[in-house]
């Protein structure tokens, strides 16, 4: 099934013990780029974390968040003395140098980066990720969905350009025996006015002909869209990632037509591939989203 490029999931898990909550977004990248942003004391789980995403998901920037809250009674304050006491220090000399009292709260020192830690007992790390694991779980599996609902749209929308590609090509292939006909016709005339009275060697003027009508010539290109436009199909129906294969066939579909646009000079062919360009622009735009 198609998937999305672009997603969301999220899971929580609330009981006696804290809170724990998982959440996955994602955006369009080539590559898989996991940036992960863990709660302190946590770090022990990033190598965990990072085997799920790999495991689940194969293209796209994922920003995963991991959040625990514990409701632990047994917390403790671990208070930096020595910082503080700097702190005191530091006070009473801008004091004595500005000979005035300077207003100092317990508040606001406890306030400042490092004065204050709050550590608990914790679990070992296999309990703890126990915990969390099924909750990171639940969360991959709604970014999952999320992204399949949305690669369902996309891969409609693609069914449909495909088709529209495919009537193009059929016009296109439907339109060539009569340019031919009305390619020689022309090209014949204009040889005989530019030849006059002179007169023109039935022989030579065929052998032209041929050769100019060769050089016009777009069957392959048109069977090669076709076969492209097959396997496009056929890859809509795949169950594996498939954006780098569509990327690669929007950009084959987009070679065929600029070859045939440049070697033929019929107006509606030269029509067709105009709108047929059009319309694999938008294919490319959708493949890019698409994992």
């Amino acid at each position: 099934m198609i998937s999305s490029l672009t997603g969301f999931g999220r899971a929580e898990l609330t009981d006696a013990q804290g809170r724990v909550a998982a959440e996955v977004k994602s955006v369009n990248n080539r590559f898989l780029q996991i940036d992960l942003h863990l709660p302190y004391g946590f770090n022990w789980a990033e190598g965990q974390i990072r085997n799920l995403l790999h495991e689940r998901i194969s293209r796209g920037k994922i920003n995963f968040h991991l959040e625990v809250v514990e409701y632990a009674p047994s917390a403790k304050l671990i208070i930096n003395r020595s910082f503080l006491q700097n702190i005191l220090a530091l006070h009473k000399e801008l004091e004595a140098e500005s000979g005035r009292s300077l207003p100092l709260n317990l508040d606001g020192c406890l306030a400042l980066s490092g004065a204050v830690k709050v550590d608990a007992d914790r679990p070992d790390s296999d309990q703890l990720w126990n915990r969390i694991q099924p909750v990171i779980e639940r969360a991959l599996q709604a970014f999952r969905e999320n992204r399949e609902r949305e690669g369902a749209n996309m891969a409609a929308d693609l069914r449909e350009r495909r088709e529209r590609l495919a009537a193009q090509v059929q016009a296109v292939e439907e339109r060539i025996p009569s340019f031919k006909e009305e390619f020689v016709a022309r090209f014949g005339a204009r040889i005989r006015e530019l030849a006059g009275v002179s007169g023109v060697d039935d022989n030579r003027l065929a052998v032209e002909t041929a050769i100019w009508a060769d050089r016009s010539d777009i069957s392959e290109e048109v069977t090669r869209l076709k076969s492209h436009l097959k396997e496009l199909d056929k890859a809509l129906q795949s169950k594996q990632p498939i954006g780098r294969r569509l990327d690669f066939l929007a950009q084959e579909l987009h070679r065929e037509v600029n070859t045939i646009s440049s070697k033929i000079g019929d107006l509606p062919i030269l029509q067709q591939t105009l709108d047929m360009k059009c319309e694999i622009e938008k294919v490319r735009e959708q493949v890019q989203n698409i994992e």
